[in-house]
């Protein structure tokens, strides 16, 4: 797969709905390190091309186009995250930035050596589902941390953000995925949630916990005292 003009744009954008989040100018120029008028320029030169629908202030959205192109592209860079977390040692809230550094240099052929090697993973480090060679992606059942009901268990999938000091945080507090967690408690007037990890409690703001996507289990700590397994 040969790198064409606007590419980091429509990995960038992917990367983005595949965190439920608007792909915003100001979001993508946050994430590209760009000034948002280029931005709006490279958006327009997409929309040209069929790959996505963009309106001016409004986020831009991926065609079917854009979105088979943006699964390829996911792709090796979820197979280069998996790769230098697993092998090389840098940690999953490092992993994102060095791994837009290879995917548009990687051919196919290694693209297809490199999935072979790591056994063909399923998920990256955040998470996030690795698309298949079609750019097919299983479907998951996933509500944010805090739409859980108070006292319901779950196990943390992914986290909706790639800002390392946000992972940092969460990584120190064991929010990280695969993790299950207990929603104890959920402040009123939009306050924060407390969670339970196994035997210790963390307090989080709701604007942080709406980044933690979970899989929610239908059972309760009613139903299983702490410490019993589901």
């Amino acid at each position: 797969m040969q790198q064409q003009p606007g590419d980091e744009y429509l990995d960038a954008i992917y990367e983005l709905e595949s965190n439920g989040l608007p792909a915003t100018t100001s979001a993508l120029a946050e994430q590209l390190g760009v000034a948002q008028a280029s931005v709006s320029e490279m958006l327009r030169r997409l929309a040209e091309r069929g790959m996505v629908a963009y309106e001016p202030y409004r986020p831009a959205r991926l065609t079917e186009e854009g979105r088979q192109r943006g699964a390829q592209l996911a792709r090796r860079h979820r197979l280069w995250e998996t790769f230098l977390a697993n092998y090389l040692g840098i940690e999953w809230t490092r992993v994102f930035k060095e791994a837009c550094q290879l995917e548009h240099a990687t051919s196919d052929l290694v693209m297809q050596r490199l999935d072979e090697f790591l056994d063909h993973p399923s998920v990256c480090p955040h998470g996030l589902p690795i698309p298949d060679p079609d750019g097919n992606v299983p479907e998951r059942d996933l509500i944010p941390l805090t739409k859980l009901n108070v006292g319901q268990r779950g196990e943390i999938s992914f986290i909706a953000s790639y800002e390392g000091d946000v992972l940092s945080y969460l990584d120190s507090l064991g929010l990280v995925p695969g993790t299950n967690i207990t929603l104890e408690a959920r402040a009123p007037f939009d306050g924060p949630v407390s969670i339970c990890i196994g035997d210790e409690l963390r307090v989080l703001g709701r604007k942080l916990a709406e980044l933690v996507q979970v899989s929610p289990s239908n059972t309760s700590n009613e139903d299983h005292p702490p410490g019993e397994p589901v």
